[in-house]
Parts: structure tokens; sequence; C-alpha cells
């Protein structure tokens, strides 16, 4: 019977198909849901309809430059997290919990900062868990030495050197 089969490929269509609206291939990244370890939902999630003082939208920066035109500020004292080298911090806000949020862009590609992460989080102590890696983003939660926290990256494809986005929470208990 041909039944069996065709309600197998159809299944199986319904269920890749949300995976396709995971890409952006924009350049300019939206806000990557990096969220804190251990909560239920994401930063993206729990801030997409906030809004802060004036109207502006709360949550990480919704567009980031390439790592040439992006602004710096200022990393707090102290940042217990890696971040990648050459990266440019382009946002840092307090948030409750004692959580600090992050985005950085990097003059690198995706899978050399994600190799970079992986091996300076463990120089530092921290302990990689829970992590997905996928075509051009991965993410991670991390804890150790008094921290837990989340980051994710995300290639930047319309810069025209390579370069990657990362967003990173961290908590210090």
């Amino acid at each position: 019977m041909r039944l069996i089969p065709t309600c197998a490929a159809a299944l199986l269509l319904l269920s890749v198909t949300p995976l396709a609206a995971c890409g952006n291939d924009s350049g300019k990244t939206e806000a990557a849901g990096v969220s804190d370890a251990g909560d239920s939902k994401s930063d993206a999630d729990s801030d997409a309809g906030d809004e802060g003082k004036g109207g502006e939208q709360a949550g990480t920066p919704q567009t980031v430059d390439c790592p040439a035109d992006a602004k710096a500020v200022d990393l707090p004292d102290g940042f217990p997290a890696p971040l990648p080298e050459g990266a440019v911090v382009v946002a840092v806000q307090k948030r409750d919990d004692d959580r600090t949020v992050v985005t950085a862009v990097v003059p690198s590609a995706e899978a050399d900062v994600l190799a970079g992460l992986q091996s300076a989080y463990s120089d530092a102590g921290l302990t990689l868990t829970e992590g997905e890696t996928e075509e051009r983003d991965a993410e991670s939660n991390f804890t150790g030495d008094g921290v837990t926290g989340r980051w994710g990256i995300r290639e930047l494809t319309d810069c025209s050197d390579p370069a990657t986005r990362i967003d990173l929470v961290v908590r210090q208990s």
C-alpha cells in the first residue's frame, strides 16, 4: 500500500519545515535568544514585549554592525567569562538576579569562534553543558567557579570578512 510511505513523507516534511526558520542570511542578526542557565524561558522570550524608558525594546540588540564598523563599549571590570579573541563588545546590560548580558562581534568565522570558546572556557575552569551546534550558529550553557550562564554565537553573513556575533548571559553566585 502506498498510504504508509506517503504519510511518513508528510510527517517528515511537517517536522523539518519549522527548522527552516532557524537560518538568517541578512548578516545583521536578530537577538540570539540567549538565556540564563536554569531559566525556563529565554531572555529574548521574556524581553520581547517589554519596553524600557522612552519606548525602547529591552533585550539584546536586534542588529549588530560588522566588527570593523562596530562601536565598542566597556566590558565590566572582572567580567568572569571569556570572550573570543578580538571581540568588540557592542552592548552590556545589567539585569535582575545579578545577571549581565553582553553582545559582541568577532572578526572570525563561526567555526573558529566555537573552537576558541570551547578551549577558553575549559582553560578558565568552566564546564560547557547542554550545547547545540548547527550550520551557522551554536550555543551552550556553562557553569563553574561561582558562575553560571549561556552563550550563543551566530555567523554574520553580510560582512565582507568572516565575522560572528556572540550573545552571553552570566550570573555570578
